[in-house]
């Protein structure tokens, strides 16, 4: 769904990446890595999954380095990043200036090295984590302790995106199952 200003929505809403085909669709790549999706993925010591440290983004305490590149064959790069079945989010530099300019509450960033198809570095992209408060501007999406593909954000922070041109991402009104 496009963000239009001034369209009616609730006091919530759903954000999270375009997902449609001609997006970039994002992995982790890294040392080691399968080329079958879902096969399990080791550290040199053949036991310790390296998967725990990409879910909490903790590429630091891995012994090689790790990037994002599209694992798609979509070229449009939005204003966030899908990941796939990772929880990760990735939103350009135009969403986190949004952000910092209205004061929105209830996240973090972190760096990532984003490449491309042909594994050239993309710049402009950043790690985006939910981190709420019981006030924040943004919450993760049904109450859930952990990171999600998607989160939920008040009105305000749709007007801050839409503001800063930050538009090419999905939301939806939140309604809670």
């Amino acid at each position: 769904m496009p963000l239009l200003k001034g369209e009616h929505l609730s006091e919530w809403v759903r954000i999270q990446a375009r997902s449609k085909r001609n997006y970039v669709w994002l992995d982790v790549y890294g040392q080691g890595k399968p080329k079958i999706t879902g096969a399990p993925w080791y550290m040199p010591d053949g036991v310790t999954s390296v998967y725990p440290f990409i879910e909490d983004w903790r590429p630091e305490e891995l012994p090689f380095p790790v990037w994002l590149a599209p694992y798609n064959g979509g070229r449009t790069y939005g204003d966030m990043l899908w990941t796939g079945g990772i929880t990760l989010k990735i939103a350009s530099t135009r969403f986190i200036e949004a952000l910092c300019a209205a004061e929105v509450t209830g996240y973090r960033t972190f760096d990532v090295e984003v490449r491309d198809h042909a594994g050239s570095p993309v710049e402009g992209y950043t790690g985006f984590a939910t981190a709420p408060s019981p006030a924040s501007d943004i919450q993760n999406l049904y109450d859930q302790t952990g990171q999600n593909y998607a989160f939920i954000a008040t009105r305000r922070v749709v007007e801050a995106l839409h503001d800063h041109g930050a538009d090419q991402l999905d939301i939806s009104p939140y309604t809670p199952d």
